[in-house]
């Protein structure tokens, strides 16, 4: 009872870390991400409501409680389906998946066919955004599919550190469903003042499009 009541009131006055992000396609706003950190858990929301015709509105939710050991959950929605997923990880490792529907079960849900060594998403985006120079290379499992995420080149204008990134999916299904995107280049924008850095903005390209997230002031 004691710990409860202490763990409670952590909980209660510890600090909220929020930044949040537009999304922009073409120039036009397609909706936001918004990522929290608070008491150790970290949560990455976004709502997308004007998208070309609305075939790709929706919303998601990831929680994540640890960057080497935790639990990585997640919820989305979209006038075309929902999904829900819960991941184990232990020592970068996945122990443990369970997804509904089961139809949205992949053959990378066994964690048997997973690599170690992998991170949730939560903590992909937080590892960009606290970045000190540019962010390391990275293996992304989402109880779906394994990603890499390899760093490329860097450059800097002024105050402006620019990093590229190359996104692939390594093992496991595409994104965005029946189009299965699998690649993409990233670029990360950040500004940087004395020991200070601060992701600015990130654009992300595959094909024809090029979605970018622009901090909100």
């Amino acid at each position: 009872m004691k710990f409860a009541i202490f763990a409670l009131s952590l909980a209660m006055s510890s600090p909220l870390a929020a930044e949040g992000f537009t999304v922009t396609l073409a120039g036009k706003v397609l909706g936001e991400v918004r990522y929290t950190v608070q008491s150790g858990t970290a949560t990455l929301r976004s709502t997308l409501d004007s998208t070309p015709l609305g075939v790709f509105n929706g919303t998601f939710m990831g929680t994540s409680t640890g960057l080497i050991t935790g639990q990585f959950s997640s919820e989305s929605r979209s006038s075309r389906k929902q999904r829900a997923v819960s991941v184990q990880i232990e020592d970068s490792r996945a122990t443990g998946v369970k997804i509904t529907p089961e139809n949205e079960i992949t053959d990378l849900s066994d964690v048997s066919r997973v690599p170690s060594g992998v991170m949730d998403p939560v903590r992909v985006f937080g590892t960009m955004l606290q970045a000190n120079g540019c962010p390391p290379a990275m293996q992304m499992y989402d109880g779906r599919r394994v990603s890499v995420f390899q760093p490329g080149g860097a450059s800097r204008s002024g105050d402006i550190l620019t990093c590229e990134m190359r996104y692939g999916v390594a093992r496991g299904p595409g994104h965005l469903s029946p189009l299965g995107v699998s690649s993409a280049a990233i670029n990360l924008s950040y500004s940087t003042t004395g020991s200070s850095q601060i992701l600015q903005a990130l654009q992300i390209s595959s094909g024809l499009f090029s979605i970018v997230l622009t901090r909100n002031e």
